[in-house]
């Protein structure tokens, strides 16, 4: 009886670790991570269709950024020739971590290269990151099954740190401060030699406001700003506000509540505004 049992547990345990799971074979390992160059071949040419159908599984779902995901090989391929007509990647993808449990593996990794425009232009910048989750197929091979990645890079309109983005809300801020204050040389710093008003279809250049200022035309009891944002391209800025003003152009009170954009640009690392415009909020 105990050389029995003895019998009957050795052969479940002998069968317990048959049964279990490969963990981290190194042939696995390697097969996940000769996925990344096979990806970078079919996207740097454009090959939406051999991407689709031999990196993602069937039933594969791929997540891209700012868009809903992509389920499934028609989907993945629509996804990638919408990518394509627009641009054009020279992009390497580097897998850095693999875990295979049985059928299925975990990857992590990296991105990066150029993505040319296709309308025209220059190359842009691409890095980021990515995590794929791979299936074993039934030929053997490893297909994602998801697959998602973001950017490493600042979003549209925003720098890296944020600093042009409070350095013109700054900006902004001081320029309203000014206009109660009567500072003329805040004034003067922050419009650039070009700058122009255009306010109910009339246009202002830089000397008339300046003037209508130092003659008192132009005085303001308060000016308070709101629901402000900067979108920044480079050396080109945006900066959108809801400004609200007590104050008198020749006597007349100024429409209270207006909606105001700004352009910027840098010059030798400090930003000017170029254009104004407001429009009265009735």
């Amino acid at each position: 009886m105990k050389t029995t049992s003895i019998a009957l547990l050795a052969l479940t345990v002998a069968c317990a670790a048959a049964c279990a799971p490969k963990v981290n074979d190194a042939a696995d390992v390697q097969a996940i991570k000769d996925t990344g160059p096979a990806y970078d071949k079919f996207a740097n040419a454009s090959d939406a269709a051999g991407l689709a159908s031999e990196f993602y599984s069937p039933d594969g779902i791929r997540m891209d950024p700012n868009q809903p995901a992509s389920a499934g090989t028609a989907a993945i391929r629509a996804t990638l020739e919408k990518s394509y007509a627009q641009s054009t990647e020279n992009v390497r993808n580097v897998i850095d971590d693999v875990r295979v449990a049985g059928a299925f593996a975990m990857a992590k990794g990296t991105f990066e290269g150029t993505s040319t425009p296709k309308a025209g232009g220059a190359a842009v910048p691409v890095k980021g990151k990515f995590v794929t989750l791979y299936e074993r197929q039934a030929n053997g091979s490893w297909k994602a099954v998801w697959d998602i990645f973001n950017s490493d890079l600042p979003a549209p309109g925003a720098t890296a740190d944020g600093a042009d983005e409070q350095a013109i809300m700054k900006i902004e801020r001081d320029w309203a401060a000014a206009m109660v204050k009567g500072d003329m040389s805040v004034l003067e710093s922050n419009l650039a030699k070009e700058w122009t008003l255009t306010e109910d279809g009339q246009t202002t250049t830089r000397e008339q406001a300046l003037g209508a200022f130092k003659s008192g035309a132009y005085k303001v009891e308060s000016a308070a700003l709101r629901d402000m944002s900067v979108f920044v391209a480079g050396d080109a800025a945006i900066a959108t506000m809801v400004v609200e003003t007590k104050g008198t152009m020749m006597g007349k009170p100024v429409p209270p509540l207006s909606r105001s954009t700004d352009f910027f640009v840098k010059r030798d690392g400090r930003w000017q505004a170029v254009s104004t415009q407001n429009t009265a909020i009735k």
